[in-house]
């Protein structure tokens, strides 16, 4: 019979076990965060009506979708987790509490073509905070502290670029340049690509004052962006806004650094305040590795409520690849595994009493009891999947109910009745943050 070859296709993420549990590891850690900032879970269908998440698609964005029909249904794969959302609240408004504050971590499918940084199935880790009246602008530094506090917990260092879309909004209007906004912001988006001697070029195609306009877009702080003394007031509501959600942040000792930074754009037709990105700071490539802003009018699609809100959204697939490709990630451990027991022949059975009560404890435990391994191979193999404690069980052990239990790092090994292994080990997890959920364990 005809093997058929075995393949992935393009743009699609597959990880071996020693990687999948750092993934996992940081996933983990994500939701974690959200999960103490008081954010409510909610999930979404990966297919949806093609109805429904085209609404506001068009362009581009509708032909990376994936689209197919399944008998009279005409359906896709959701692309983002903000549309699904919007359908989300439009739903159920009046079922839920305002402001509404979500996370959701899913998987979305584009169908683009596969290239660096770019993947076709990838999980987005989002949040959310809307209201159906006025939101303060508390949520948007809330939002930019949570994305800092996921960084910090990753152990990763950023920057948090932000901006303010009434700020460029107003400059436009100052230049009177709003007839041809999308052409100019797609220009200014493009600078740090292109130089500025490019952008400068393409934006005089547009206007005689060129050079001052792309001047002031080098501008680096509020305060010297406040001396040009701008007619349009926008300018200057932007710039207070964003005033008061740095104040916010510095009371909230946020960790992460936090600059102005003009060039921040997003979203042409949809963010109304706001913006911001994250960089890491240890990469030179400024790649982008969370993002948000604060828009108006969620729901606008699907029903004549309106919502406000400001989000932020993290690419998690993307995440890992650049921290793996840029060896920032801690390969040693290959196992969920925190003990392994390793019982003599005669007493396999005493260790699955044993296996079940650590279990029960929460601890992740792997039983070594294969027949057909030498004992030397037993250990070979606990050494090489990188499992922190061994405890090997065997007549003297069961009598006595003293069981040694060994470091396997240190080498360490203290001998200890079950209860005191117990908290030994929850102690050691505690302090190396090795807890497998984060439900209040």
């Amino acid at each position: 019979m005809q093997k058929t070859k075995a393949r992935t296709l393009t743009g699609f993420m597959e990880l071996l076990p020693e990687k999948q549990i750092l993934f996992n590891k940081m996933k983990n850690i994500i939701e974690h965060t959200f999960i103490v900032n008081g954010l409510s879970p909610m999930d979404t269908p990966v297919l949806e009506y093609s109805q429904v998440l085209l609404a506001k698609a068009g362009g581009e964005t509708e032909k990376q979708i994936y689209r197919f029909a399944k008998g009279d249904n005409d359906l896709c794969m959701r692309f983002d987790l903000t549309v699904p959302f919007a359908k989300y609240v439009a739903l159920y408004y009046h079922d839920l509490n305002f402001p509404f504050r979500r996370y959701q971590i899913g998987k979305v499918f584009r169908g683009e073509r596969a290239q660096k940084g770019r993947l076709r199935e990838f999980y987005q880790c989002d949040m959310d905070i809307i209201s159906n009246s006025e939101l303060e602008l508390i949520a948007d530094a809330e939002c930019i502290d949570v994305l800092s506090q996921i960084f910090e917990n990753l152990n990763q260092e950023i920057v948090i670029r932000v901006n303010n879309r009434k700020i460029i909004n107003g400059l436009l209007e100052e230049f009177n340049l709003v007839s041809s906004m999308n052409e100019i912001l797609n220009i200014l988006d493009k600078k740090d690509k292109i130089g500025y001697d490019k952008t400068l070029q393409l934006l005089s195609a547009h206007t005689q004052r060129a050079k001052y306009l792309l001047d002031i877009f080098e501008i680096k702080s509020l305060e010297d962006l406040e001396l040009n003394n701008f007619k349009n007031k926008l300018i200057y509501k932007g710039i207070e806004e964003l005033k008061q959600i740095l104040n916010i942040l510095n009371k909230k000792q946020t960790k992460a650094e936090i600059v102005f930074d003009l060039s921040i754009i997003r979203g042409l037709d949809y963010y109304t305040g706001i913006v911001f990105e994250a960089n890491l700071k240890n990469i030179n490539e400024k790649v982008s590795v969370g993002a948000g802003g604060r828009y108006d009018n969620l729901t606008g699609h699907f029903c004549d409520e309106k919502f406000s809100g400001v989000g932020v959204s993290i690419g998690l697939s993307r995440l890992f690849d650049l921290l793996d490709k840029n060896n920032l990630l801690n390969f040693f451990e290959q196992t969920s595994a925190i003990v392994a027991l390793l019982p003599f022949e005669n007493f396999i059975d005493q260790a699955f009493c044993i296996e079940n009560i650590l279990k029960e404890n929460n601890i992740p435990v792997e039983n070594v009891y294969y027949k057909n391994k030498s004992f030397k191979n037993k250990l070979n193999y606990i050494n090489k999947k990188g499992i922190n404690f061994l405890i090997v069980i065997g007549e003297d052990e069961i009598k006595s109910n003293i069981f040694q239990i060994k470091n396997m790092i240190t080498g360490e090994t203290q001998k200890l009745h079950l209860d005191e292994i117990i908290k030994y080990v929850k102690e050691y997890m505690k302090e190396e943050n090795k807890i497998l959920s984060y439900n209040n364990q």
